[in-house]
């Protein structure tokens, strides 16, 4: 029997309006109806979300808070909650479970959901679609809206999300395909960045359907012969490979973990940065022990105002365990640095990861002990949360709470 389903492709993109300030603003009615600028911590300057009202005044991420200030004096900044934001994705992604067999988180705010196969339950797209606007806002609560785009592939249903006005659903078919691409900006087209937009621009071609009058050669000159392909597939309306390696990565294993992290001031205090590196050292480590992997290829990177300093190296075993990835990175490898400029940004990093089940067991009275303890500690963060116990090092010292990406990279580890 063929894969390849019968009916036609019905591809919905659900994309939650202003999510980080939307969510803050659902939970604070003072903020609602009001411009709300949403800072990764308190006291940063970069605005890296806003919400819709602060949109409509020229506030965008990315903005500096000075300049944010400018568009919109009445700006209200609010630290953003990232456990909030990845629990509501949990809560959508439940959602959308119970809707139909074939759902992916494309990010913490964004959604595809394929009804190909629902034809019989949900043989209007339209009326689906509504449905769904109104489950959310039973969900998460009434302040919360979503554009839904609607098309036979999810290229076109992202660009339809991304140009209807608020809270509102739009399709793309063969019937307005054409023109829908003839007009809409590459800032709206998922595959095609800011610096490929502008390259694009610098050739006349302004709005994907003009690729369509070059040819893939002519296109391989200024692109290279990958881009040309993509392009042309752009041009055509099909999907892109980013929005193709959604399906191809969905079961693939982690390879690698990291943990980064921008100080405030430039930092010269060794018991600061040692608590530092040992507090996302700990994060980084549960997270590989909730995926039940280990790494042999530990990485630690220091940033000064223009320098930098990267150690690592390949193990012949693997590594699980906070103390033993410590002891690795910070009183070995850390203690050879030079100590040559004042510190910024730290980042540690465990590589070449694998499952359990496929490693060895190591048969150390000492490291069963220390997996024994881990287990429990793991057992104790599950229920009452990350940094629930902690280490005498880390007594006073202000925690680094966990961050989610946007994209979330990692949607296998933190959606399960």
């Amino acid at each position: 029997m063929s894969d390849e389903p019968s009916t036609p492709k019905r591809i919905l993109h659900i994309d939650i309006n202003s999510y980080f300030a939307t969510l803050l603003q659902q939970e604070n009615p003072f903020l609602r109806g009001k411009p709300v600028g949403v800072l990764k911590s308190a006291g940063r300057t970069c605005i890296i979300a806003a919400s819709k009202e602060a949109k409509k005044k020229g506030v965008k991420t990315g903005c500096y808070l000075k300049e944010a200030r400018q568009l919109a004096p009445d700006l209200i900044t609010v630290p953003a909650e990232f456990d909030r934001y990845l629990d509501c994705t949990k809560r959508l992604k439940k959602l959308f479970d119970s809707l139909s067999p074939d759902v992916d988180i494309f990010s913490l705010d964004e959604a595809f959901v394929d009804l190909t196969y629902c034809s019989t339950l949900y043989p209007d797209a339209h009326e689906f679609a509504q449905r769904v606007q109104q489950k959310i806002k039973a969900d998460l609560g009434e302040w919360v809206t979503c554009n839904i785009g609607i098309s036979h592939n999810r290229l076109l249903a992202k660009i339809a999300s991304e140009i209807t006005p608020p809270d509102s659903i739009f399709e793309i078919n063969g019937d307005n395909k054409d023109a829908i691409l003839a007009k809409v900006e590459f800032k709206d087209v998922c595959g095609i960045g800011s610096r490929l937009g502008a390259k694009l621009g610098r050739l006349g071609i302004h709005h994907p359907y003009a690729i369509n009058f070059w040819s893939e050669e002519d296109l391989a000159d200024f692109f290279g012969p990958f881009w040309s392909k993509e392009l042309k597939r752009i041009g055509a309306g099909e999907d892109s490979h980013i929005l193709s390696l959604v399906d191809r990565n969905r079961d693939h294993e982690m390879k690698s973990v990291g943990r980064t992290i921008t100080g405030y001031k430039l930092c010269d205090s060794e018991l600061e940065i040692k608590q530092t590196l040992y507090n996302l050292m700990e994060e980084l480590i549960y997270k590989v022990r909730k995926m039940d992997m280990a790494g042999r290829h530990v990485g630690i990177c220091l940033w000064g105002h223009d320098e930098s300093w990267y150690a690592h190296r390949t193990l012949k075993y693997y590594v699980r365990h906070t103390q033993e990835l410590f002891e690795l990175l910070y009183n070995q490898s850390y203690s050879s640095w030079d100590r040559s400029f004042k510190v910024i940004k730290y980042g540690v990093f465990l590589n070449q990861l694998k499952p359990m089940s496929q490693i060895s067991q190591c048969l150390l009275p000492s490291w069963n002990r220390q997996e024994k303890i881990s287990q429990a500690l793991d057992h104790l963060t599950e229920k009452y949360g990350l940094f629930t116990v902690k280490p005498g090092l880390l007594t006073n010292f202000k925690m680094i709470r966990p961050e989610v990406t946007g994209y979330l990279g990692d949607k296998k580890y933190q959606l399960g």
